[in-house]
């Protein structure tokens, strides 16, 4: 049985996963990749999608449509909200924002997207479930211990090596902001000793401090994003803020690296 339950929860992680991204090509307009892990899954969504199914399945003797749909939009808020918290505390990050969507709740969950939960929660009770979980039964029990260990496998290795371009990305996106800040200082020191007890030069001076501060932006962005694997990259372009103390560094820093991110891949994509 656990060995079915485990199928079921990495199938529906890619759906949710699928879901994600063809809900930022109808919201953007582009393709973004979505997620904690690398892999094409979304952890909470399978989570989600089995906790229900055992719920409905095991414990609710009888349910109607609505039952259904507020049940999956109130227990899908609550669990994005918790998942949200705890990765917030975990990695003083958070990798999806609501604060500019309406009734949200911290920016970390937002009534529409709950009712698109509770919408998704009758999907998959009338829709999906009818469909897979047949299918999944019919699994032979050696095949599918195989295959859940299979799921087990790849979930941990994913699972590490996120951790391990976790562990240090604040510290390669302070290193940024710490280049740009001590030579920012220095042009500055020049400029306010070229324009000491002069009037008209000032001008001429800040115009050519907002230039000095512009290419040593770009040269040190280039020097340290250059240099970075693809999967630092690609999960540097996942994270949506940082919070913590040093939040307001690393926001200002994130935004400039993931501009020279998405000019260097559009350069490489011609």
């Amino acid at each position: 049985m656990i060995s079915r339950y485990n199928i079921y929860f990495i199938i529906l992680s890619f759906v949710g996963y699928i879901y994600e991204c063809l809900a930022m090509i109808i919201w953007t307009g582009k393709w973004e990749n979505r997620g904690f892990l690398f892999g094409p899954v979304i952890p909470i969504y399978g989570f989600g999608a089995l906790v229900g199914t055992i719920v409905f399945d095991k414990l609710l003797v009888t349910y109607s449509p609505l039952q259904v749909f507020l049940i999956g939009m109130f227990a899908s808020a609550i669990l994005e909200y918790v998942v949200h918290y705890t990765l917030e505390k975990l990695f003083n990050a958070y990798w999806w924002d609501y604060s500019k969507s309406p009734l949200n709740i911290n920016g970390r969950i937002c009534l529409p997207a709950s009712i698109g939960f509770g919408l998704a929660a009758l999907i998959i009770v009338y829709v999906i479930n009818p469909f897979l979980i047949p299918i999944i039964n019919s699994i032979g029990d050696v095949y599918a211990d195989i295959i859940s260990l299979i799921i087990c496998v790849l979930f941990t290795v994913d699972f590490t090596l996120t951790i391990s371009v976790l562990s240090g990305l604040q510290d390669r996106i302070i290193a940024v902001d710490d280049l740009i800040n001590n030579h920012m200082d220095e042009i500055v020191g020049n400029v306010t000793d070229e324009t000491k007890g002069i009037g008209q030069k000032f001008y001429n001076a800040v115009d050519r401090l907002e230039e000095g501060r512009k290419r040593i932006l770009s040269d040190r962005i280039e020097r340290v994003v250059g240099p970075m694997g693809r999967l630092h990259k690609e999960y540097l372009l996942r994270i949506k803020g940082f919070t913590g103390k040093n939040a307001s560094r690393l926001n200002n820093a994130l935004k400039n690296i993931k501009h020279r991110i998405s000019k260097i891949r559009n350069r490489n994509e011609r």
